[in-house]
């Protein structure tokens, strides 16, 4: 679809247990990024909020769930603009008072241009879509990601291809909701079949393909896929992130730092970026660094399962790096933190491979601990 114009839906919905905030700098704004007129989340838009024109956050960029958030708000009002290319800009004021949590749902329109639309291709191809093909899509993306169903909604996306074989936008959602399920084989297959079906055209089952190779391991065959992510759409943290996982598996450090920053620099409010560059300052035994990293995470992230394992491992990290010189006159340094062995990773937001073992000597396994819910 194309449109001259972008619109905004505004939600203030409260929280689970909205609360009045207790002091100044404890609200938070959180939302997502969607396409008005499919509803489909935009991913790596800029988002910018600011107090009588001046800039109150730095900008961040929306998840690839199109989700994003403001934390550490006074009681004020806001502007609160979304931008993303091939889309009109759109803007709303928002007022954070006794509401703690306040949540924004942004409608963009395409914005419309002589010849071709900006998404090439993809727009062109958007156009042929049956609409029984597109009902079956929505039904999916509806149950996959608002229900977080993604058991009930294969067989919706099933049925888009089925009425639409080169839907590959539907064989991406396949792909992604077999992966949430554990199906490695069925969600490599189907992200093979989109990238295959859009020439390598099309971002997203880039970047969930290179996610599955590198959740298995397969580093060599996730970097091509990851650095043509990146060329695809050099704003988008996902490819950096996911090259950066491939280089780190592969033992190329220097590189992975320097990619992995890149994703940081993208996607600053984003969680998992901090973990991957906790891998690679453990790996370059720059303890303190990794310290930094896995406090930043949780200062983003504070509360869940994940944030609990990373808080625990953290606290013995800090102890190790920190302990005192022992009895011994001729121990006059810090004891060196404990270097990682084995095969290791810190993979995407809701799959966490590999962390610290208790003993702090040696990685472990600690799988699935991000649930698959949709995040807020």
């Amino acid at each position: 679809m194309r449109y001259r114009h972008a619109f905004l839906l505004l939600l203030t919905v409260l929280g689970a247990r909205a609360l009045p905030a207790q002091e100044r700098g404890d609200h938070v704004i959180s939302g997502i990024v969607r396409e008005e007129g499919n509803e489909n989340l935009i991913a790596a838009a800029t988002v910018e909020i600011s107090h009588s024109g001046n800039p109150s956050h730095a900008p961040v960029l929306s998840g690839k769930n199109g989700d994003f958030e403001f934390r550490d708000l006074p009681s004020s009002d806001f502007v609160i603009t979304a931008k993303k290319d091939g889309f009109n800009s759109a803007s709303v004021t928002v007022s954070v008072a006794r509401t703690a949590v306040l949540e924004v749902t942004i409608s963009l329109r395409r914005t419309a241009a002589a010849g071709v639309h900006p998404g090439g291709p993809i727009s062109a191809h958007q156009l042929q879509v049956p609409k029984k093909a597109r009902s079956a899509y929505e039904k999916g993306r509806m149950l996959l990601e608002d229900e977080n169903n993604p058991a009930d909604s294969i067989p919706a996306f099933e049925k888009a291809v089925k009425e639409f074989p080169s839907y590959y936008e539907a064989y991406t959602e396949l792909g992604v909701a077999n992966n949430r399920l554990g199906k490695a084989v069925e969600a490599e297959a189907s992200l093979k079949k989109a990238v295959e079906l859009s020439s390598g055209s099309y971002l997203k089952p880039l970047y969930f393909l290179a996610d599955v190779y590198n959740g298995q391991g397969k580093y060599q065959e996730a970097e091509p896929l990851a650095r043509q992510a990146i060329a695809l759409d050099d704003s988008d943290w996902n490819g950096f992130y996911e090259l950066a996982r491939s280089l780190v598996g592969l033992r190329r450090i220097t590189e992975a730092e320097t990619i992995a920053v890149r994703a940081r620099d993208l996607a600053p409010q984003t969680p998992p970026v901090y973990l991957v560059l906790a891998n690679v300052h453990t790996l370059q035994q720059n303890y303190p660094a990794a310290i930094q990293d896995l406090d930043a995470y949780l200062k983003l992230k504070p509360d869940g399962q994940t944030s609990d394992a990373v808080r625990r491992n953290l606290d013995k990290l800090k102890k190790q790096v920190h302990q005192p010189p022992s009895g011994n006159p001729a121990a006059t340094s810090t004891p060196a933190a404990p270097q990682p062995s084995g095969n290791y990773f810190l993979g995407r937001p809701r799959s966490l491979r590999r962390f610290f073992s208790s003993d702090m000597n040696s990685w472990t396994s600690l799988k699935s601990m991000y649930t698959l819910a949709k995040r807020t």
